[in-house]
């Protein structure tokens, strides 16, 4: 089974059809749509647009409970949304116009003064919000023309300056008085009130999240949703997940394993979904750490590692090559072929760099007698081990020894963090398709020193950091492109990570449930639309 039979292609996008035909399942609940039981792995963390920095939480704030700024159309450029309007002045601001029949759920009118509100709290450092850091850190200031008018000043020429806003405002009226250090914590957090189509309900911690219909959503958003409620059941073994949704206990699974997709292809009653998903898988390589410090030694490690097999035999073909952190679904992804698998090439790379087999063992040494081994980190999780593993037996065939060590998400994190690793078999999400911002907290050298930033491996690259600086300032999508096609031309050299591939993403559905698409905006894109038939 190669694992794609379940996509085609429309408008742009990857979006999802049924593999499977109709079948059973059942519902509940009171009032037209009924109530849709969503099965999921992992309890939400805090429904705070501002201090969330969960992809999952991320998709109920946006398509859920809150109501962004703009938002995403099927071919990935944004519309309007909260804001009906918006005008670019140059570029060195953009003014919003909001919509003038948004509500909170307490029946407050949604304002200008909430967005800036919003704003200030998220560019607070002590607020710790991923949209101040990333999304925003190009954006100076913001100032209220009106009620219904927010103008926000750019601090430099930045791409995507749309795309900054696809974030989604708080109620200022209810958190004007929580001290920013404080607002991770607050107790809105876990009982927020949202604009969006659905109102939350009720929240049992690690057991279920209750949602129910915002019956005054306004129409012109597609409002009020189909489905009276959405239960998100947490089960973190995804056996119980597929048995649940085979039984009719839940009506859609999130997310499905690649080892599950042939029972549900198999049944007449599942359907499944897959698209490119986000998740990028790497090998981050300590460039401040010999071997690793050596651009031809960490291109021979990618040359020795067979990525397309590892995707067909650990992923079911669910996955694809990766050259940069641009998925290759996205408009900007540049036509440019990653290092193939070419374990002899591997071998004359390291010959010339001075890494040769000087006493017979198997395993390389440099002109003073150090062997080429190292450590390579990990966070515990079957596909990390397995992966890792298979890269530890690939990479001894060109003459390096890797020893794989093992630790708990949390304990990984925290070494990964503080630089200590020699290698580090991890990934990393690319959220809100911020395609500039990624590079410059990755593999800018201004990063490489910070303090917990993301340029963990301390890539250093006065020609990364030109081109980086250049698809940043781009202000269309053709100096975009063209920047990031040779900014991902560079990495290919460099290769300051090896890119090992993207994991598409999986989730299943009986036939009772309806209005469910998925695509690369999230698997809860059309979630005000599904219902129980």
């Amino acid at each position: 089974m190669d694992g794609r039979s379940a996509r085609v292609v429309w408008s742009g996008l990857l979006l999802l059809v049924a593999v499977a035909g109709c079948g059973g399942g059942g519902g509940e609940g009171a009032g037209a749509g009924g109530t849709v039981v969503v099965g999921v792995a992992n309890d939400f963390s805090g429904f705070n647009p501002v201090t969330n920095s969960s992809i999952d939480t991320d998709q109920v704030i946006k398509y859920g409970l809150f109501t962004p700024l703009v938002r995403y159309d099927e071919e990935l450029s944004p519309e309007p949304y909260l804001a009906e309007s918006w005008e670019l002045h140059g570029d060195t601001a953009i003014t919003f116009t909001l919509r003038d029949d948004v509500r909170w759920h307490d029946g407050e009118p949604v304002t200008a003064e909430d967005v800036k509100f919003t704003f200030d709290m998220a560019k607070t450092p002590e607020t710790g919000s991923l949209i101040g850091s990333a999304y925003l850190a190009s954006v100076e200031r913001a100032e209220v023309r009106d009620p219904r008018t927010i103008t926000f000043t750019f601090s430099e020429p930045h791409a995507q300056a749309v795309e900054d806003f696809w974030w989604a405002p708080v109620p200022k009226h209810l958190l004007e008085g929580t001290a920013p250090a404080q607002l991770k914590n607050a107790p809105y957090n876990r009982r927020p009130v949202g604009s969006g189509p659905f109102r939350l309900r009720e929240w049992r911690a690690n057991d279920r999240v209750v949602l129910e219909r915002n019956d005054d959503f306004p129409a012109a958003l597609g409002g009020p949703p189909a489905a009276a409620r959405i239960v998100f059941r947490i089960v973190p073994e995804p056996a119980t997940l597929l048995t649940e949704l085979v039984t009719g206990g839940i009506h859609v699974d999130i997310p499905v394993q690649p080892d599950q997709t042939g029972r549900i292809e198999e049944s007449g009653d599942l359907s499944l979904y897959s698209f490119g998903g986000t998740k990028l898988f790497y090998l981050g390589w300590n460039n401040q750490r010999a071997p690793f410090d050596d651009a031809a030694v960490r291109r021979a490690m990618t040359h020795a590692i067979d990525r397309q097999e590892i995707i067909d035999a650990q992923l079911e073909g669910y996955g694809a090559l990766a050259t940069s952190t641009i998925p290759p679904w996205h408009p900007y992804h540049p036509d440019v072929q990653p290092l193939a698998h070419d374990p002899e090439r591997a071998r004359r790379l390291l010959d010339g760099a001075g890494w040769r087999d000087r006493d017979g063992d198997g395993v390389r040494e440099n002109d003073a007698g150090r062997p080429l081994a190292f450590t390579l980190l990990t966070a515990q999780d079957p596909l990390k081990t397995a992966v890792a593993q298979v890269v530890q037996n690939q990479l001894a065939e060109v003459g390096a020894r890797t020893e794989i060590q093992v630790l708990e998400f949390q304990a990984m994190l925290a070494q990964h963090k503080s630089r200590d690793f020699d290698a580090v078999l991890s990934n990393w999400v690319l959220d809100n398709f911020q395609m500039a911002s990624a590079p410059q907290s990755l593999f800018h050298s201004s990063q490489a020193d910070v303090e917990q930033s993301a340029n963990r491996s301390g890539v250093r690259s006065e020609r990364l950091d030109r081109l980086i600086e250049r698809g940043a300032a781009a202000t269309s999508a053709d100096e975009a492109r063209a920047a990031w096609r040779e900014f991902t031309q560079a990495l290919q050299e460099e290769q300051p990570f090896t890119f090992m591939f993207w994991v598409d993403e999986l989730a299943a559905s009986g036939s009772a449930v309806g209005g469910v698409r998925m695509d690369q905006r999230g698997e809860f894109v059309s979630l005000a639309e599904w219902s129980v038939q």
